[in-house]
């Protein structure tokens, strides 16, 4: 699907040409980005999930999986601080609407909670 996205014309084939990340959409980053952490490499997947996540979403705030995935690394490097400042650099760029009940949100409590 993104590849044939790319390919075309039009607006579309326009906001998935802004979504790539040297050269690859961003949409294709999450295997990427798992193989990373599975294999130890927590720095390069922490580096891939922030560059995904600045991508064009088409006006929508950054895709959550990869704010999920940057919270879950910086746990791992035992970076609480920055965990709760990815998850809220989130929650502030998206609709309170959409926020509010989120896995995001809800990893947020239980971080500010503790």
């Amino acid at each position: 699907m993104v590849r044939e996205a790319l390919q075309g014309e039009g607006e579309q084939a326009q906001q998935f040409r802004r979504g790539r990340v040297d050269g690859i959409h961003y949409l294709e980053l999450v295997k990427p980005i798992k193989q990373l952490k599975r294999e130890g490499r927590l720095a390069e997947a922490l580096v891939l999930c922030y560059e995904a996540a600045k991508r064009d979403s088409g006006g929508w705030e950054p895709a959550p999986c990869y704010t999920e995935q940057a919270a879950v690394v910086h746990r791992k490097l035992g970076q609480r601080a920055e965990e709760i400042a990815v998850l809220k650099m989130w929650m502030h760029s998206c609709p309170k609407s959409r926020g509010a009940g989120s896995r995001i949100a809800e990893r947020l409590a239980k971080l500010e909670a503790a």
